[in-house]
């Protein structure tokens, strides 16, 4: 049996698995509803929202969807990309917004000291950025940032505050509320560890009054209104969703709840890094993220040279049977990273670890 550590889709739990093969209902029936209200309620407490929703589609299309109803074409909006996903943020941004960019060092995190000049230069231009979106986890690299601080002062600032959580969420503390963030999205396939195919959003009354007051929307799919509509309704969904992976997203919620909830998951995935890093250092790798900037939920580690990753890499998958990624951006030739994802077992992590040892012995 092989040992997936990829930083999403994760390894599946059997009981989350099994969740979608129970008979096929409608999605206009009681039961569906049910279903949908027990899951926007429970993410809604979860993270801290005035309102959340689970769409049938990847994170992506989550992010998209908070930046297309958030944001019209005149906006401006700063982003803060420090990888691949921030820059994929910007690239999302600018098909329905303008953005002011300012990009971080690869494998460098942002905090308020290095955000808050720019913050003030956005906020006081004359276009006026009325918007900031960061990533809160910069899956490419394995780099946290710190958005608390960020959103906080962008708040103080007049801004809406958007955050692509995707690969931190629920391993990374955080609360809309006591985090200053208006606009939040998770996928289904990271953290949460449920099947792919579903992005988590959640949203504040800001945001909520933001969108709701709008005449047009730029999708039809998408649009937040129709969403929300619908559930006030009857707590269904405007189009057909993924009935089956809604069934495997509350079975990973009663997971979340039965392994004691956010408190006990955010510190089993930061126990569960902290050992990671302290075993990659001791073999003499080299760690991406710079110090106080550490994901929980994936490590970036940078070997001598492309060929020394691409070894360890290709062994791993075919004399183990553990499967790991390379990184991204600078580090991307000689660059791997493991996740600590997920119901991730540490007898994997360890397996994992342990294979490399002896591959550099080899």
């Amino acid at each position: 049996m092989s040992i997936l550590l990829a930083p999403g889709p994760v390894p599946v739990l059997k009981e989350i698995s099994n969740a979608q093969t129970k008979e096929m209902i409608t999605h206009r029936s009681e039961e569906f509803s049910k279903l949908y209200e027990d899951l926007v309620s429970r993410l809604r407490k979860y993270v801290g929202a005035q309102e959340a929703y689970v769409l049938t589609g990847s994170g992506a299309l989550g992010l998209e969807t908070l930046i297309l109803n958030l944001c019209q074409k005149d906006d401006v909006v700063l982003c803060l990309p420090n990888g691949e996903f921030g820059d994929h943020l910007v690239t999302t941004v600018n098909v329905y917004a303008k953005s002011i960019v300012h990009r971080g060092i690869d494998g460098n995190g942002w905090n308020l000291e290095r955000a808050k000049d720019k913050i003030d230069s956005a906020a006081a231009s004359p276009n006026n950025a009325k918007v900031l979106a960061i990533v809160y986890n910069e899956t490419s690299m394995g780099v946290k940032n710190n958005i608390k601080e960020i959103c906080k002062y962008a708040k103080s600032k007049g801004m809406l505050t958007i955050i692509d959580g995707i690969s931190a969420w629920p391993g990374t503390e955080f609360n809309m509320q006591e985090f200053y963030v208006d606009a939040f999205v998770t996928g289904s396939q990271k953290g949460i560890a449920a099947p792919p195919g579903m992005a988590l959003i959640g949203l504040s009354a800001e945001a909520v009054a933001r969108f709701s007051k709008r005449d047009s929307v730029p999708s039809y799919y998408c649009d937040l209104r129709r969403h929300k509509k619908r559930y006030e309704l009857d707590q269904q969904t405007p189009n057909t969703p993924a009935v089956t992976l809604f069934w495997a997203l509350q079975k990973a919620f009663d997971v979340l709840d039965e392994k004691g909830g956010l408190p006990a998951t955010v510190k089993r995935h930061h126990e569960a890094s902290e050992y990671v890093r302290k075993r990659l250092a001791s073999m003499g790798f080299g760690l991406i993220a710079e110090k106080g900037f550490e994901s929980n939920t994936v490590t970036g580690f940078f070997t001598k040279d492309a060929d020394t990753a691409k070894m360890i890499k290709s062994k791993l998958a075919s004399e183990y049977k553990i499967k790991i990624v390379g990184s991204r951006g600078k580090f991307k030739d000689n660059g791997l990273r493991i996740a600590h994802m997920g119901n991730f077992d540490m007898k994997n992590i360890e397996a994992c670890l342990d294979a490399i040892e002896k591959i550099l012995k080899s």
